[in-house]
């Protein structure tokens, strides 16, 4: 990562209820009746469908009465809209947004933690995220996540990461290094600067074997880091290009994804060079290529090369812009964040200690006004901008990932980020339907689940959304969500938001 243009792109790791009202659906039939069914297998909706759903699955989709079981729950489907819930394929479930790095594990902030911890999968919820990716996270955040009563289906990808490389390099104590990220590679190529920790092994370092570990821990997919340095620094050291080659044949020999941790254009130029499967940001670090205005060729020619090369592609708008929310006046008065934060959480935002990113930000970005930095953020976000219009128009299917939180900022969200994620790629010029489909089919299929999700049909899980409105004619459908069905049990969608203490 170079240029200018990323001034203050920190990461996590720089510092660092209501009962719902649920109807168990697995104890009788539940049939939605004369609902028009949104799924990306049809060319336009489909009025007037019942669908019927059994232990957790779709059973049927039919224009023609359908026949329950006695017993069955009927939700009158008339003039509502039911669509396959939202995959969101780039969290980071456990990691509280705007905390410091450490502040988890302080006996201090455990009560913002907890509060945070049962909140955060209803959040997703609450936006109609009913399956989620994590790319980045502890064992024990994820078993967190996954305890609490409502959550979305949540499958994980394992971290690969160079030896004192990104995202490790934030940490200064090697031996706490080494305990937060101990799947590291090691790389030959670096060792005069980076050689094997004292009494580590270095046969328990190689590509096979931390491929070999993370993949007998049931994850999906790799994520490397092609990072070499925010700002004009490009110090951290990435794995060489043999290394590379060794970690994509090992994760095809297992049959995992390959996904790159890659947003300035000569990091995702040795991304696509690695033959990776995702790429996990979008293009906003131009480097010298930046300009206000167009496409530059050598932008477009890297675009058309993803494109071609069939990389899935994550545009991860919100990082940007969740950094520029922290010099918004009015972030934490948006009424959307008293459903999705709780209570306590956003009050300690509000605090001086609350406000340390924003500081460590500014001063990052030599001490400028809070406009002059909401700007700059905002020109960073139109390249990444521009480049996710650009794949659109090549008809390349977009993936929809919301990267939170992409780092400590208050700005990003568990699930508003999803639905502002989704926002941002229609300012792009993305049309409805491609963002409808990024967010279901494109996702499933990614990520080999499209047997299990991304369409409203027989034998798929009864993940789903009723909405009072289309989403392929208004972004605000995603707002207008009156229940959210998951794994066939039907959720009130208000009873997913943050309880007011």
């Amino acid at each position: 990562m170079k240029g200018s243009q990323k001034a203050g792109v920190m990461t996590r790791l720089a510092f660092g209820i209501l009962a719902a009202i649920v109807v168990p659906a697995q104890a009788a039939d539940l049939l939605i009746e004369q609902v028009t069914v949104v799924s990306p297998q049809f060319a336009a909706p489909q009025p007037k469908q019942n669908v019927l759903i059994r232990d957790g699955r779709i059973v049927s989709v039919s224009s023609k009465p359908v026949s329950a079981a006695s017993g069955a729950t009927r939700i009158d489907g008339k003039g509502k809209f039911l669509t396959p819930g939202l995959m969101d394929s780039h969290v980071h479930v456990g990691e509280v947004p705007g905390f410091p790095f450490g502040a988890e594990s302080d006996p201090a902030m455990a009560p913002l933690r907890d509060a945070y911890t049962r909140q955060q999968p209803r959040s997703y919820l609450y936006y109609g995220v009913t399956q989620v990716l994590n790319l980045l996270g502890s064992p024990d955040a994820v078993a967190a996540f996954e305890a609490q009563p409502q959550h979305p289906d949540l499958y994980r990808c394992g971290a690969a990461i160079s030896l004192d490389g990104y995202p490790s390099a934030f940490i200064p104590d090697p031996a706490v290094r080494y305990n937060a990220f101990p799947d590291y590679i090691y790389e030959p190529a670096n060792a005069e600067k980076h050689p094997l920790p004292a009494g580590a092994d270095a046969a328990q370092h190689t590509p096979e074997a931390i491929i070999g570990k993370l993949a007998s821990s049931g994850v999906r997919c790799i994520k490397i880091f092609i990072e070499d340095g925010f700002g004009p620094a490009s110090f951290w050291p990435i794995m060489s290009k043999e290394t590379l080659q060794r970690v994509r044949a090992e994760t095809r020999k297992r049959g995992l994804l390959l996904i790159a941790h890659a947003n300035a254009i000569d990091m995702q130029r040795i991304a696509v060079e690695a033959q990776v499967d995702v790429i996990a940001h979008g293009l906003w670090n131009w480097n010298e290529y930046s300009t206000d205005q167009g496409l530059p060729p050598a932008i477009a020619a890297h675009l058309r090369d993803v494109h071609a090369k069939k990389i899935g592609y994550q545009p991860t708008l919100r990082v940007i812009a969740g950094l520029a929310d922290l010099f918004r006046e009015d972030t934490l008065k948006d009424p959307a964040y008293a459903k999705v934060v709780p209570p306590a959480l956003l009050a300690w935002y509000a605090t001086p200690a609350g406000q340390w990113f924003k500081e460590e930000t500014r001063k990052f970005m030599g001490g400028v006004p809070d406009m002059k930095a909401m700007h700059t953020y905002m020109v960073i976000s139109s390249y990444g901008m521009r480049a996710t219009k650009y794949l659109n128009d090549l008809g390349h299917p977009l993936l929809l990932g919301s990267d939170t939180p992409s780092a400590p900022t208050f700005g990003a969200q568990p699930g508003y980020d999803t639905y502002r994620e989704m926002r941002m790629m229609a300012q792009s010029g993305v049309p409805l339907p491609a963002i409808f489909r990024a967010g279901t089919i494109n996702n499933a299929r990614q990520f080999g689940l499209d047997k299990e999700y991304g369409t409203v049909e027989a034998g798929k899980v009864a993940n789903l959304l009723l909405l009072t409105a289309n989403p392929l004619e208004t972004m605000r459908a995603w707002t207008s969500i009156d229940r959210v069905i998951l794994r066939g049990s039907v959720i009130k969608r208000e009873s997913l938001a943050a309880p007011r203490e």
